[in-house]
């Protein structure tokens, strides 16, 4: 689990830690608006909770997993179960060198 921050949108390359394992990489991004909803319970209207501020970083997510050619997907409304039998259907983990 490696949570993107705007530091990583600002080199504008995967996180040097994430080289090694980009064939081992899935993303999950998830709508704004949900987003926002979130943060804004931990932190009411702060920047970080501002819907402007979860487009900027949701669009800068899914641009970064587009150019290195990371699979992901939403998870706004998705449990976890979903989540992971997705995530080994596409990653096929019988094809991973570990």
């Amino acid at each position: 689990n490696y949570p993107l921050i705007p530091e990583d949108f600002e080199r504008g390359k995967l996180p040097a830690s994430l080289v090694a394992y980009k064939k081992k990489c899935f993303g999950l991004t998830i709508d704004p608006e949900r987003l926002s909803q979130i943060r804004n319970e931990r932190r009411p209207n702060s920047r970080y909770a501002s819907l402007e501020n979860c487009r900027a970083e949701v669009s800068a997510g899914e641009a970064m997993m587009r150019r290195e050619g990371i699979a992901w997907l939403s998870s706004t409304h998705k449990s976890i179960e979903e989540i992971a039998t997705t995530i080994l259907r596409d990653l096929r983990p019988d094809r991973l060198i570990y």
